[in-house]
């Protein structure tokens, strides 16, 4: 080796640059050809890791292997070309590398020829060689580049690599003894001990997760411990290169399902992959023997899938408007899947033939607590008024169903099916006929009979042309039908007949509206998206308004009626308002997630329309519209006593030390003497004019004969000692009275609100009329005074109340300005919530 003739740092420098330059480039010769040999390797090693030689016969597997290898060594011919590179190639790739121009590090080797006693000549030399070192100042070399894809360039590299890495994931640990197998031709690779995996799958409804059988995590239980399964589950055993396992039963009762069993006169040798499944249903006993060896013996403890129950909570009962309401329980291991009343006739007693019904029974899928409710109550409201069979006795049963197909049933119940009120024989007469054909086609004859007697003389049933000709036609359709989809026909134009007789528009809108009642509840029992939801909720809202327009409509047009229409002194009214904030809060759960809250707010607005009575009361007494003022008055006065308590709430002492009191004004500072004087001045003269308002309502009452109201004028007296305190500048005693005066009014403006209703169950007006409930006997905050005391539920859902108000106090803790008092209350509240 012949070193550089300059500085020995550069030289050693140059060396070991030119060291790695020759082994890059002896890489960039071999690796192009190893490529191909790579990837025919990962090829194999990935199918011997797969099994593929067990599949196949040995002298297959033999000459397959024996290709691979000829061809990577046709692919590896390239290696005898491979030189080790010289040192010039290497100085100039330095070079390269280093982007050097004119060839600096080979020109350092360069002597002196001519002119060495010469000192210009020798200076003219060094100033040279300064000049090349200055140039050679920053050497590098640049890695490798192999090329290699010139040698792929389908890409098989990247199809080799991913089938490696999943035969590695899914073989075994003796995996690397699979690779010699093509070349062993004495038997022994069937010496591979078998691998067998097993796990037990519980059904889908029960909801519990698989329970694994084999590998490390049954070794941390006792062998010993039976394995608690619900019945139905299926137990999964599958084995690789085990020709001579079994599994066999060896007590109760597990059945064996198809599987594939490598034992039925198929070549065991070759074919190793078995499984068997087995579905337990009683306690059993399973082992697993390879050889007549036991490997593993499971005991499972079977929990029995017992069938779902149901049953009444009350009698159907028959609602004002029609519908019938199911209250019933329900109970099943894993839920309840599905639930259905199911609708029988009363057999007839003895007759010529058996009925021959037209029309089936209702259909009443009954809504549950919840999807797969384990247990709970329901409630579900069926209009049946439209059914052919309503008005008839039937036999009622409800039924539910559990994911397992199992069945359980309730009593069975004898009752008259709910049907519509008709005011008119003739639509009475008509709905009648229609029932009997719907219930027996063998009544035809007697219909068409019942229809002739109705048509003989039709000035005496039929006044109107309109009603004539639709009754013509029915009638001229149940004469010439003769089978019995003709005759199903005639039974819708028998019902259209009857609600023309009755009335047109009401009855079209009442079924709308239950038809999207109906809708919305499937779509909360079902989880529908939020977006269909909406589409529903707009859908019922605008039925239910056309529905109340309607019956406006019936109320103006018919109110002879209406004024002859016993009043109930217990009557509930029922404010479209009232409607309106439960459909707003039932959107809100909605859109929140609470569907079972959703759908109970449904049942509760469904049960109120359903009680819904129309009365049109007359007009008070003017005794009693006087009451009424008063009341109203009464309840802006309650108002005005609690603002005054609120107000001086601030100045009144607390129990720890009242001296050490301070008062801060409008600014945040401390008050002043004068400030606080000023204070109370201006609260013991609104106080003064609220006693005053007081007093002169008492002297009207008195003159107008209703005589004394002794809690209102209790009232009055402590109006005036609250002003008496307040001009002493005595808050604390101040705010004593007025708590007493603000519990008088509200005891005395109720017992006026009491005799009102005592005077509204004459003539006058209906009870309650100022202060109705809603359906569900709750006080309606859309009439009357509020005295502060008869709301105790919320309008608003509790959640939504309680989110609102811990973001109004974290608000008001963010503000510095407030006083350091009111900051520190609002974080113990905020710490406490």
């Amino acid at each position: 080796m012949t070193y550089l003739a300059f500085s020995s740092a550069l030289d050693a420098r140059v060396y070991r640059l030119q060291l790695r330059a020759r082994l890059y480039m002896l890489w960039e010769q071999v690796w192009p050809h190893l490529v191909p040999l790579c990837i025919l390797l990962a090829f194999y090693i990935a199918l011997s890791f797969l099994g593929l030689w067990r599949y196949l016969p040995s002298f297959v597997s033999a000459f397959i292997a024996l290709g691979f290898v000829g061809v990577g060594l046709w692919s590896a011919r390239g290696l005898l070309s491979v030189r080790w590179p010289d040192r010039t190639k290497a100085i100039r790739r330095i070079e390269q590398s280093s982007r050097l121009a004119h060839a600096p590090l080979q020109s350092l080797e360069d002597t002196m020829a001519l002119g060495e006693g010469d000192p210009a000549s020798k200076a003219l030399w060094q100033y040279h060689r300064r000049q090349l070192l200055a140039l050679v100042g920053h050497l590098r070399v640049r890695g490798p580049n192999s090329r290699g894809f010139t040698k792929d360039p389908y890409g098989l590299r990247a199809l080799a690599a991913m089938l490696l890495v999943v035969a590695v994931a899914v073989s075994g640990p003796d995996r690397w003894t699979t690779l010699g197998q093509p070349f062993d031709f004495s038997g022994s690779g069937s010496a591979v001990p078998a691998r067998i995996d097993a796990w037990v799958t519980p059904p889908a409804y029960t909801g519990e997760a698989p329970i694994f059988l084999t590998g490390t995590a049954q070794d941390l239980r006792d062998a010993s411990a039976p394995y608690e399964v619900p019945e139905g589950s299926e137990l999964l055993v599958r084995v690789q290169n085990g020709p001579n396992v079994d599994v066999s039963v060896v007590s109760g009762e597990a059945v064996k399902l198809a599987g594939t069993d490598a034992k039925d006169g198929s070549d065991t040798s070759q074919s190793t992959g078995q499984e068997w499944r087995f579905e337990l249903r009683q306690t059993s006993e399973l082992s697993v023997t390879d050889d007549g060896t036991t490997a593993y013996l499971w005991r499972f403890n079977v929990a029995p899938d017992h069938a779902p129950s149901i049953a009444y909570l009350e009698d159907p009962e028959p609602q004002l408007s029609g519908s019938l309401r199911f209250q019933y329980t329900v109970e099943d291991d894993y839920g309840v899947a599905s639930a259905e009343a199911v609708v029988t006739q009363l057999p007839r007693g003895q007759t010529a033939e058996p009925p021959r019904p037209l029309i089936e029974a209702p259909q009443i899928q009954l809504s549950l607590p919840r999807q797969l409710a384990r247990e709970g109550t329901g409630e579900t409201f069926k209009d049946l008024t439209a059914h052919p069979w309503a008005g008839s006795k039937v036999r009622v049963q409800l039924q539910a169903r559990d994911e397992a197909g199992q069945l359980g049933v309730s009593d069975r119940l004898v009752l008259a099916l709910p049907e519509r009120r008709f005011t008119k024989p003739l639509a009475r007469a008509v709905v009648e006929q229609r029932r009997d054909l719907a219930m027996d086609a063998n009544q035809h004859v007697r219909v068409i009979d019942a229809f002739d007697s109705l048509m003989l003389a039709p000035e005496r049933f039929i006044n109107d042309a309109g009603i004539f000709l639709p009754m013509r036609l029915a009638y001229r359709q149940l004469v010439d039908a003769e089978s019995d989809e003709e005759l199903r026909a005639v039974i819708d134009v028998l019902w259209t007949l009857a609600l023309t007789i009755e009335d047109n528009d009401l009855s079209a809108v009442e079924q709308a509206l239950r038809d999207a009642q109906e809708e919305l509840r499937q779509a909360l029992e079902e989880g529908a998206s939020p977006e269909e939801i909406a589409r529903l909720m707009d859908n019922l809202r605008e039925a239910l308004q056309e529905y109340l327009q309607a019956l406006m409509q019936q109320m103006q047009q018919n109110p002879q009626a209406m004024q002859q229409m016993p009043m109930n002194p217990n009557a509930q009214q029922l404010n479209p308002q009232d409607l309106d904030e439960m459909m707003r809060q039932m959107e809100e759960l909605a859109r929140q997630g609470s569907l079972d809250a959703a759908r109970e707010l449904l049942s509760q607005m469904q049960q109120m329309l359903e009680n819904l009575q129309t009365a049109q009361p007359r007009a008070p007494s003017p005794q009693q519209q006087q009451m009424m003022e008063t009341l109203n008055e009464l309840g802006e006065m309650i108002q005005r006593q609690q603002d005054l308590m609120d107000q001086t709430h601030p100045y009144a002492p607390n129990s720890q030390d009242e001296r050490m009191r301070s008062y801060p004004n409008q600014s945040g500072n401390q008050m002043s003497p004068e400030e606080l004087a000023e204070a109370m001045k201006n609260l013991q003269q609104q106080q003064g004019n609220l006693s005053d308002q007081l007093q002169k309502m008492l002297d009207e009452l008195a003159n107008n004969g209703m005589g004394s109201n002794e809690q209102l004028e209790g009232a009055g007296d402590a109006m005036d000692d609250a002003r008496g305190a307040l001009g002493q500048s005595a808050p604390g005693q101040a705010l004593s009275d007025q708590g007493r005066a603000l519990d008088q009014l509200r005891d005395g403006a109720q017992q006026m609100a009491e005799q009102l209703a005592g005077e509204g169950n004459g003539p006058g007006m209906t009870r309650n009329a100022p202060f109705s409930q809603d359906p569900l006997g709750r006080m309606r905050r859309t009439q009357g005074p509020d005295f502060g005391n008869q709301v105790e539920v919320p309008d608003e859902i509790d959640i939504q109340r309680a989110r609102r108000i811990l973001e109004e106090l974290r608000r008001r803790f963010s503000q510095p300005d407030r006083p350091e008092l009111e900051l520190d209350y609002l974080e113990r509240l905020l710490n406490r919530y």
